[in-house]
C-alpha cells in the first residue's frame, strides 16, 4: 500500500496562533502609544505657533495703540464688554481686526475642551462690535492665561501670555493645566515662545526676572508689572483645578 505525501502546508498549531498573538499584541503595545505621544507633540507644535500669533496680534496692537498691549481694565465698557471679563484680551485684539479666529484659544490636547469651537470672538450680530459672541462667551476654558498692564518698553523677556494651569511655584497643574503637569509655553514680549516643563526649580533657577529687583523668580505672578493682572478662565467640570489667572484678574506680586 502507497502512501500519500505529507501535505507541506500544514495548519499551524494551537501554540503557533497563540505566539503570532502575543507577538502581535506586543507590537502594539509599543507602536500604539509611540503614535499617540508623536501626535499628541504634533497638536503641541500647532499650540506653539498659535501663541506666536497671539503674540503677534498683541504686539501689532499695541503699535497702534501707545505701546500698550491688550488691557481688560483700560478698555471702556462703551467700547466693547464681556462678562467673563478675561475674555476682553482676545476680544479687544479681535476688535481690531488682528487676530479674529476663536480656534487659536483653544486646543485639542486640552482634557477640557470639549472639541467645539467658537463661531466668532466678536458678536457677528452686533454691528457696533461691543460685545463678544455667546459661543466664545460660553466656550470651554481657554487654553490661555494672558497678562495686562504691559508696554513694549517693557522688555524682551517680559512674559505675555501661557499655556494654562502655570502655578506660582513654577509647575504646571496636574488638574487645570492644558496639558496638565507635563509642561506648557511661554510666550514673550519679545516674540519668543517656547515650551517648559516648567518655570524653573526654585526661584534662584527661575526662568522669569522680578518685577521688583534683578533677581531670578519661577513665579509668573512676580514677574509681570507690579501694576498688571492676570487673567484666565478655570476649567470646570469633575476633578478640574484652579488657575492662577480669574476672570476678573488676579493681581501681580511683587517679586523679591
Amino acid at each position: 500500500m502507497r502512501l500519500s505525501p505529507r501535505s507541506s502546508t500544514a495548519a499551524f498549531t494551537l501554540i503557533e496562533l497563540l505566539t503570532v498573538i502575543a507577538i502581535i499584541g506586543i507590537l502594539a503595545a509599543i507602536i500604539i502609544p509611540t503614535v499617540g505621544a508623536v501626535r499628541e507633540k504634533a497638536q503641541r507644535a500647532v499650540d506653539g505657533n498659535n501663541l506666536r500669533e497671539i503674540i503677534k496680534a498683541a504686539q501689532i496692537y499695541a503699535g497702534d495703540n501707545n505701546d500698550r498691549l491688550p488691557d481688560p481694565r483700560a478698555i471702556p465698557a462703551a467700547t466693547l464688554q464681556a462678562n467673563p471679563q478675561a475674555h476682553l484680551w482676545p476680544g479687544i485684539i479681535a476688535r481690531n481686526n488682528i487676530l479674529t479666529d476663536a480656534t487659536f484659544y483653544f486646543s485639542k490636547s486640552d482634557p477640557f475642551f470639549n472639541g467645539t469651537y467658537p463661531i466668532s470672538i466678536i458678536n457677528t450680530t452686533d454691528t457696533t462690535k461691543r460685545t463678544l459672541d455667546n459661543t466664545f462667551l460660553r466656550a470651554s476654558a481657554l487654553a490661555w492665561e494672558f497678562a495686562s498692564g504691559l508696554k513694549m518698553s517693557d522688555g524682551a523677556a517680559m512674559p505675555v501670555a501661557w499655556t494654562r494651569g502655570l502655578q506660582t511655584n513654577g509647575s504646571w497643574s496636574l488638574t487645570s493645566g492644558t496639558y496638565k503637569d507635563i509642561g506648557g509655553y511661554i510666550g514673550f514680549l519679545g516674540g519668543n515662545v517656547a515650551f517648559f516643563s516648567n518655570a524653573g526649580n526654585g526661584a534662584a533657577n527661575g526662568i522669569f526676572t522680578s518685577n521688583f529687583s534683578a533677581r531670578k523668580t519661577q513665579n509668573v505672578q512676580q514677574a509681570i508689572p507690579t501694576a498688571g493682572f492676570i487673567w484666565g478662565t478655570p476649567p470646570t467640570g469633575p476633578g478640574a483645578g484652579t488657575i492662577l489667572g480669574r476672570a476678573a484678574g488676579t493681581p501681580a506680586a511683587r517679586g523679591p
